[in-house]
C-alpha cells in the first residue's frame, strides 16, 4: 500500500466521481481534511474487506494463545487412563 493522498472536503466536494473512482481502481487510500484536522479515511472496499479479515485473523490468535494458556495449568490424563478405568 502506498501513502495516503490528503484531500479536502472541498476538493472531494469538487471531484467526488473521480476521487472514488481512484481509490476503487488504484486501492489509493484518502485522508479527507478540514482545517487542517482528519476528519475521515475512504478506503476502496477491497482494502477495507482485508483490514476485517486481518483483524478477524489477529483476535483469533489472540483467543487460541489465551486458550492454550489456560488449559495449560488444567491437568490432564492419557487415552489409556481414562478407557481403563483409573480416572
Amino acid at each position: 500500500m502506498q501513502l495516503p493522498t490528503i484531500k479536502s472536503v472541498s476538493d472531494v466536494r469538487k471531484n467526488a466521481k473521480q476521487l472514488f473512482e481512484a481509490v476503487q481502481k488504484k486501492d489509493e487510500v484518502v485522508v479527507v481534511t478540514k482545517n487542517n484536522d482528519q476528519l475521515s479515511v475512504i478506503v476502496s472496499p477491497k482494502y477495507f474487506q482485508s483490514i476485517i479479515d486481518e483483524n478477524e485473523t489477529l483476535w483469533e490468535e489472540l483467543e487460541m494463545t489465551r486458550s492454550k494458556k489456560a488449559t495449560k495449568a488444567e491437568k490432564t490424563y492419557s487415552l489409556e487412563d481414562i478407557t481403563s478405568g483409573k480416572v
